[in-house]
């Protein structure tokens, strides 16, 4: 077996960050890596692991009911689930459901002409703008701005080597 390998990895040691949520699973680098990725909204969004911290530490934050963001994330989200599946045939129950989600009534509307229309072209045109219109909003939110400094803050934490 290859013995350095194996002492090479004894000898490494990882530095792990206190999550939002309370757990230690985070390494220095993979916070370094998502707070680099909030430079950009969409860059935040398009990444599994940075959109989880996103949502842990807007849930930490509530108080009550879901903040528009986090309403905003979860539609972003849906979208992007129905954008994945190639198959599906988008319908009534579809759109209920982004309403359900807090769907503003301008998309639901422009979702529901699409979906009339059948076109799947038009379809997945009308769920990239609601997923436009998202992202928007989540950037131009204060709620972005203090999940970007909250990661910073941990990082300043970090203690240096």
């Amino acid at each position: 077996m290859a013995s350095s390998s194996t002492s090479s990895y004894k000898r490494k040691t990882v530095q792990l960050i206190k999550c939002f949520c309370g757990c230690s699973d985070m390494t220095v680098e993979e916070v370094q890596r998502i707070y680099t990725l909030t430079n950009s909204v969409q860059q935040t969004l398009l990444d599994g692991a940075a959109t989880r911290l996103l949502h842990r530490y807007l849930e930490l934050q509530r108080s009550g009911d879901k903040s528009e963001v986090e309403q905003f994330l979860d539609i972003y989200e849906k979208c992007d689930e129905f954008l994945q599946e190639e198959q599906r045939t988008f319908t009534q129950d579809e759109i209920d459901e982004l309403c359900d989600l807090g769907l503003p009534y301008h998309l639901e509307q422009d979702l529901a002409r699409r979906a009339r229309n059948g076109q799947a072209i038009e379809i997945k045109s009308g769920l990239c703008r609601v997923q436009g219109e998202c992202r928007n909003e989540i950037e131009a939110s204060s709620d972005f701005k203090d999940f970007r400094n909250a990661i910073l803050a941990k990082m300043r934490r970090i203690p240096h080597k």
